[in-house]
């Protein structure tokens, strides 16, 4: 990471971006509502399972933000809990950041059951554990074919509560042992069509805003 002012590279602040305040090792999604330079930064006060996540003012938390190109990371702390006319939470104004620039075609973690379509005509039932908007890996409890060989991979995708099937041509790159006799492959994605690289560019980029980043 490198040491950035704030906001790095002069990027505008977006309101109602999407913000992580985290503590202990847990990460809660909150959004910007508004920024006072040089005093502090106005977020909501997360809430999870339809309840509020309760701060202390003075507590120290690290926030995460994400430009849609990068990851910036900064030590804050919460200096006001205020409750109207919403709960939300006035965090110190950081002077520098920590960015994280992600790679050209960057890599989530993921838990999807699909299936690949083999060349000789056989279906396969996968995990597929990463994702990419270029490929996938998944792990395979049988052969689905050797490095080269065409395949088709057919799964579900979720943004914002919004599920997308797809059924995209691809190549088989390499393949190896996974955990537990599985066999670990990785794909090449081919011919993409626009629209579903668009939703899958906007389900990876979410899960990186959310911290799922491999």
């Amino acid at each position: 990471m490198v040491r950035e002012p704030f906001p790095p590279n002069g990027m505008p602040l977006q309101i109602w971006e999407r913000v992580q305040v985290c503590r202990g090792g847990a990460r809660f999604d909150a959004r910007l509502i508004g920024c006072i330079k040089g005093v502090s930064l106005l977020v909501t006060v997360p809430v999870r399972e339809g309840r509020r996540i309760d701060f202390l003012e003075g507590e120290s938390v690290e926030v995460r933000m994400f430009s849609g190109t990068d990851i910036y990371v900064f030590e804050s702390a919460v200096e006001r809990i205020c409750v109207t006319p919403v709960y939300y939470l006035h965090l110190a104004y950081p002077l520098k950041v920590k960015l994280q620039p992600l790679r050209r075609s960057p890599w989530v973690r993921v838990k999807l059951p699909a299936i690949v379509h083999c060349k000789d005509g056989s279906r396969k039932l996968v995990l597929m554990t990463n994702l990419s908007t270029e490929g996938a890996q998944f792990d395979a409890p049988a052969t689905v074919g050797e490095a080269h060989d065409p395949v088709r991979v057919s799964f579900q995708a979720e943004v914002d509560d919004m599920k997308k099937g797809f059924g995209i041509d691809a190549r088989i790159e390499h393949e190896g042992e996974a955990e537990e006799g599985m066999l670990k492959y990785g794909v090449s994605f081919r011919d993409v069509p626009e629209g579903d690289r668009v939703w899958l560019k906007c389900m990876v980029l979410q899960r990186i805003a959310a911290g799922r980043l491999f």
